[in-house]
């Protein structure tokens, strides 16, 4: 979802950085964006390593949800470019999609509503229903499942390499898509594309 249905990174990376400094720390920028897609659990464990002794992910956690608010008020949280025309080029085909999140229910209901998606999506799968999180398979198993098609014919889009891994596990088809992708993603891909745009101009082609 993140970077790929919506562009919120850039509001997570703000919420995290406040909430680092209330421990009197600096993320830099190389470390949240390690920490983007990834699940909650190992957020946490992340950051602890990082903060040390002192670190309280109750407190840390608040104070995040406090600026990510404070910020998705002020500046809105987009749906990234390209991504309404993928999905009218879906709908128009009759083509069967869904959204697979790592983020729990009650995150992903709030970005999608900032974003004015909440009602896009037909099919929502969300972190707490299934067993683990990506880079493991069950969240794009269990969005095939709920299609009612195999998951081995699912192009599944992802922007970093914990969600391509998860695709590849899963046995469906990863695309990436990212304007500044990493070499590991690079690799996991099947195909890649920069932009939404660019995935909407090829889907066209393919479909005429």
């Amino acid at each position: 979802m993140d970077g790929v249905v919506i562009d919120s990174e850039p509001s997570f990376k703000f919420a995290w950085k406040q909430a680092a400094k209330a421990f009197g720390i600096q993320l830099q920028d190389e470390m949240v964006r390690k920490l983007l897609g990834q699940q909650a659990e190992d957020v946490e464990r992340a950051l602890k390593r990082a903060i040390g002794s002192q670190f309280d992910f109750v407190h840390f956690r608040h104070v995040a949800a406090q600026s990510w608010r404070e910020y998705a008020e002020k500046r809105g949280i987009p749906p990234m470019p390209g991504l309404a025309n993928v999905l009218e080029l879906l709908d128009q085909a009759v083509i069967p999609y869904g959204l697979a999140t790592n983020s729990n229910g009650p995150i992903a209901a709030e970005c999608l509503l900032r974003s004015r998606l909440d009602k896009r999506f037909s099919l929502i799968v969300t972190r707490e229903q299934v067993a683990a999180a990506k880079p493991e398979p069950d969240l794009f198993i269990h969005a095939a499942k709920c299609m009612g098609i195999s998951v081995n014919e699912c192009l599944i889009f992802e922007d970093s390499a914990i969600g391509l891994m998860a695709a590849k596990r899963a046995g469906a088809i990863p695309v990436l898509v990212n304007a500044d992708p990493s070499e590991e993603s690079q690799k996991l891909a099947a195909f890649s594309f920069h932009t939404l745009n660019e995935v909407a101009a090829t889907l066209k082609r393919s479909l005429n």
